[in-house]
């Protein structure tokens, strides 16, 4: 067999001269001869008409195995592939479409990740770490070539089984890609977790798979080694490093040079409460998006989009403040509440500060006037609609009666999903963001936000206990409420609403909840409006900010 030319449209180093020329043959046929086509012109023809299509559709990475298993049909069916190829043409198409962003990654941040399968077990005289198999370069298999090229070209090589070793490496943030060889089984059980975290990679399947003498295409695994694109790495964004720095930002000395400090008791207050822990997800999630939109992922944020991300925080820490009031709260990060702790008149003009000092920070941020317009029209805009949002439950709670579960979703759309909205959109704004990208984003925080309140829900309901007098718009109640009839669904809407006659009930409000076995339904609604925001980012034309949402998305809900 000869080798494949590289193609100068791809811009691959020339080819070295063959691992032994040809595929590995070695040992008796396993289950993957039936999966993955063993003629060589066969399985080139149908990584050509793959990459034809991913390059007429314009696709861009990451894809979800959604969008991958439907581009896959399409593809058997264009090319009258058989059902039994359908694995192995996802694999292709996941490999098409990650392969520009692959080739423009040095070699030194990629990681090749070798099965040990590859070797004869009885002869093999390499020991294992916990790291894999540490290969003695003995020449009886091509474990040991495959390792001295990639790592003469710079590659961290491990031969091991599975990813976990490999996400050790990715959180650790010693390299950025993956190539990974491996049986079509194994390649489908990594898929998920290499789709959360939105990692580049491409998958060399087995030509047998099985736990010896197993065989791989090595052409093919030669062209993903030494692929290399002229087109300079923009790099991988570090969110926890970013994180760690954004929390310098909300210190109190450098909180008072940004709001201009004057010693009064307001500021102090309200410098006090900015500083509080908190997850601070919506500076984080602006300051994400400008770094990707504007191609300075590896350079320092500027101290105009600093003004903008603590905006982000004022905003969100006056409607803290103003929430604990109306909710009559007593405790926030186990504190006593900003209320209770100085008032609720000093806690209320606090609140007023900070929302004013957030429109003064965006206005002195230095970008354009027509961007500081957008931005502050944006602002606004959530702001209002957390307000509604806010009035909703709080006439709710002046004269309660039973929810469906599409009113609480509808509430908790307009509660917390303007809040990601706004962040996204002042950092994709302070960007120079296209109009196309602000309607994605749109969608895709409306998704975001109403996952991360029903998941909110369930921590609460759970971390209430038995304690349920808190009167709140709850998806696990209006579920419930929606399950139930007759006495048991009067007996919770008595509960919930803290109507006369609770003492009679025939269990508390959690019990029933328990009993009618909603919970299950509400991680279902959990796992839709997720699957719906990773669904939105399919029209987004800019890889690195695909990326980066789908891996938020992971942060965020903790899936």
């Amino acid at each position: 067999m000869t080798e494949s030319t590289p193609e100068p449209a791809r811009k691959q180093e020339p080819s070295k001269p063959s691992i032994h020329g040809k595929v590995e043959r070695r040992g008796l046929a396993g289950c993957s001869r039936e999966l993955v086509p063993q003629d060589k012109a066969l399985r080139e023809r149908i990584r050509s008409g793959v990459r034809d299509y991913v390059s007429r559709q314009k696709l861009v990475p990451p894809l979800s195995m959604e969008d991958l298993r439907r581009h896959t049909d399409i593809l058997l069916s264009q090319m009258a592939l058989p059902l039994k190829h359908r694995d192995f043409v996802t694999v292709l198409v996941g490999n098409e479409v990650w392969w520009d962003t692959m080739a423009g990654i040095p070699y030194e941040r990629r990681v090749l990740l070798l099965p040990q399968c590859l070797r004869n077990k009885q002869n093999c005289p390499a020991e294992m770490d916990e790291m894999g198999l540490l290969c003695e370069q003995c020449g009886q298999c091509s474990i040991g070539r495959l390792q001295t090229e990639a790592e003469e070209l710079g590659y961290v090589v491990l031969v091991a089984e599975g990813t976990t070793v490999v996400t050790r490496l990715l959180e650790q943030g010693r390299v950025d890609a993956v190539i990974g060889v491996s049986c079509l089984s194994v390649l489908e059980r990594a898929f998920p977790q290499m789709a959360t975290h939105a990692i580049p990679g491409l998958a060399i399947p087995l030509l047998r798979d099985g736990c010896d003498l197993t065989e791989v295409d090595l052409d093919w695994v030669r062209q993903a080694l030494y692929l290399k694109s002229d087109q300079p790495w923009a790099g991988r964004l570090d969110i926890d490093w970013l994180r760690l720095e954004m929390d310098s930002w909300f210190q109190p000395e450098p909180l008072r040079q940004l709001i201009g400090y004057e010693h009064t008791r307001t500021e102090d207050l309200a410098i006090s409460w900015l500083a509080r822990s908190g997850k601070r997800w919506r500076p984080l999630l602006g300051v994400c998006a400008y770094k990707v939109l504007s191609n300075s992922i590896l350079q320092p944020v500027p101290g105009g989009m600093k003004k903008v991300a603590v905006a982000m925080e004022c905003f969100h820490k006056a409607s803290l403040v103003h929430d604990d009031i109306e909710d009559a709260d007593d405790f926030r990060y186990g504190e006593p509440t900003l209320h209770r702790q100085a008032g609720v008149p000093v806690a209320l003009n606090v609140g007023d500060f900070l929302l004013g000092v957030g429109y003064r920070l965006l206005s002195e941020s230095g970008a354009s006037e027509s961007q500081i317009s957008r931005m502050l029209a944006v602002a606004a805009e959530g702001h209002c609609t957390l307000c509604m949002g806010q009035g909703e439950e709080l006439g709710w709670m002046r004269e309660p009666t039973a929810l469906t579960s599409r009113q609480v979703l509808d509430l908790f759309r307009r509660k917390t999903a303007p809040a990601f909205e706004v962040a996204l959109h002042l950092g994709a704004i302070y960007a120079g963001a296209d109009g196309n990208t602000s309607r994605v984003l749109k969608a895709f925080s409306e998704s975001l936000g109403v996952a991360y309140q029903i998941k909110d829900d369930l921590e609460d309901f759970h971390g209430r206990g038995q304690d349920q007098d808190a009167r709140r718009p709850s998806l696990l109640f209006a579920l419930a409420w929606e399950a139930s009839s007759g006495e048991i669904q009067a007996a919770i809407e008595r509960q919930w609403c803290h109507l006369p006659d609770r003492q009679h009930d025939p269990a508390p409000l959690p019990a029933l909840v328990e009993e009618l076995k909603v919970e299950e339904k509400a991680r279902q609604l959990l796992e839709h409006y997720r699957n719906e925001a990773i669904r939105s980012l399919s029209l987004l034309q800019n890889a690195q900010l695909k990326g980066l949402l789908r891996r938020l998305v992971g942060r965020i809900l903790g899936t």
